[in-house]
Parts: structure tokens; sequence; C-alpha cells
């Protein structure tokens, strides 16, 4: 059976001023997920399961309808409808989403079998997700993660600084810290983020992790088991978030679970910021005349 694709899509782009999912990008106003869609589905993957919620429902489905002989492979969870498990107090006060680890719960009825995440309006390259599908289609034991890792100057914005997980290997290419580094920004061919004490302090090694896993389906019950611990422990439940890679440090932490590190040397781009949309249209017009995308993308 071939891995399914689960794409976070129900962001609400605060920094970027919209729904940066279903923002037009390509020449005929294709969105960065269609083409990931586009990539999944040429390059191993059987299924895409599409986390959004009711704000960007109409928008999305709409999006969908037009991909003539794909749109019967994807399918719908809703983040914003997936509260069973916190009490009704709470929710009332919630002012955001509850983090990629809870909308990763949100699908747990639809995903059979190993799977990958990715975000929705990140453009990661049609290698990455060949190399992603070949892993999962032969390493399904429960212990079996993995993650793609890019090369840091690969994903800088030019607009602006950015965070990054910056993700560390070992000696076997097994993942042994991912730490979330803030303020980064490349100067003079070095690349540098903000220290702990305010000062600027050089990257020298690391990948940075832009959300693309691969997990096996025992993900759900440690997610739902962590996230009754959130609950209970988090200090400010009316924005805190229950993320993935907290999920994740626990499991390795508990020698539940090994991370293999699947470097990509390619170029992601996102739009981080409104400005980045430029780019990020011109990188997608750039692939399209090199032969690597039909246009328009959906025959």
């Amino acid at each position: 059976m071939k891995p399914t694709l689960l794409i976070l899509a129900a962001g609400r782009g605060s920094r970027f001023g919209g729904a940066k999912q279903v923002f037009p990008m390509g020449p005929h106003g294709e969105t960065i997920m269609e083409y990931s869609i586009y990539d999944a589905l040429n390059h191993g993957f059987g299924q895409v399961v599409l986390v959004i919620n009711k704000d960007v429902e109409e928008d999305t489905m709409n999006l969908v309808h037009k991909m003539a002989g794909v749109k019967e492979k994807i399918s719908y969870a809703y983040q914003d409808l997936h509260t069973s498990m916190i009490p009704a107090e709470i929710q009332a006060k919630r002012l955001k989403p509850w983090g990629t680890a809870h909308a990763i719960m949100s699908a747990e009825t639809l995903i059979n079998g190993s799977f990958a995440m990715i975000n929705a309006d990140d453009f990661y390259g049609a290698a990455a997700y060949r190399t992603m599908a070949d892993y999962l289609s032969t390493h399904q034991q429960d212990d079996q993660y993995s993650m793609v890792g890019y090369d840091l100057e690969n994903t800088l914005s030019l607009n602006g600084t950015v965070s990054r997980g910056i993700s560390i290997g070992d000696a076997a290419g097994k993942l042994s810290s991912i730490t979330e580094t803030h303020g980064i920004y490349a100067k003079e061919g070095k690349i540098y983020c903000q220290g702990k004490d305010g000062q600027e302090a050089e990257i020298t090694e690391g990948y940075a992790s832009m959300n693309f896993w691969g997990f096996q389906n025992n993900l759900f019950e440690e997610m739902n088991q962590q996230f009754q611990v959130f609950l209970q422990q988090t200090k400010d439940l009316s924005k805190d978030e229950f993320q993935i890679p907290t999920v994740i440090d626990q499991m390795i932490k508990k020698n539940m679970i090994q991370v293999d590190l699947l470097h990509s040397d390619a170029k992601w781009f996102g739009v981080t910021y409104k400005e980045d949309k430029d780019h990020a249209a011109a990188s997608i017009q750039q692939s399209v005349k090199a032969g690597d995308y039909p246009s328009p993308l959906w025959g």
C-alpha cells in the first residue's frame, strides 16, 4: 500500500495577511499546495488528506474540484472541529488553532499505515516526495520515522529573518536533536541567528526542518496521550500550541522511535512574508518553463 500524504492546510496566515494555502502562484492560478499534491501523487504517494478549518473550506473545495483525475484521492479533516478531548470551558477561551500535532490528530480516522506530513504553503521539490515515499514504502516498523532536512541556506527569506528547527544528526544519520532557532539570516556568505544573549551567533552545523516528516500509524496513540498531558501542564491554554517536534522529541527520549534524516539539497521556498509571494511565483514559473510541470497543472 502506498503511503498517504497529510497536508496541514488550516493555517490563517496572520503575517502573510490571509490564507496562504489558497493564494494563486502558478501561471493559471495554481497554489503551492496544488504543486505539492501533483508531486506527491506522481512520486509514490497514493492518497492525500487535507487538514483544513471551516474558514478555508469553500476555497479549498473549489481548488480540489478542478483537479481532474485526482480529487477522488483527496479527503478532508477539520482541525477546528476536533475538540472532543478538550473541556468546553477551555475551548471557549482558545484564541488560535492548537498546533501541528493537534492538526495531525484530527486526521486519525482517515489514515491507515505509514504517512508523511507537510505544510500547505511550502514548496519542497519533487525529489523530496520521491525520497520520502521510497523510505515509507520500505520502512514500516513502528520505530522507523523520518524527516527531510534541507540545507539552511536554501530555506531563507529575502524579506526578513526566519525561524527554523535546526536539526542535528548522529554518525548513523539519525536525528539527535532539533533546536527551534529564531532570527535567522544570511550575511557575507555566512548564516547567523539571534543568540540567547540577544547578540548575533553564527550557525555552523545542522539541517533545517521544514516540517516534512515521515510517520508510522502508532503516532496517533502517542499523540493522544501527550495531548492529555499538554492540557494539564501547559502554562497558557489560550495560546500555547501542541507541536509535532515536541511529540517526536518525547518519543525519541522514551526510546520509542529513531528518526532517519533524509537530506535534500533542493531549494525550498514558501511565503513567510507577503513580500515572498513574488519570489515564490517566479520560482514556480521557472519550473514550469523548464518542463517540470504541465501548464495548466490539471489538464
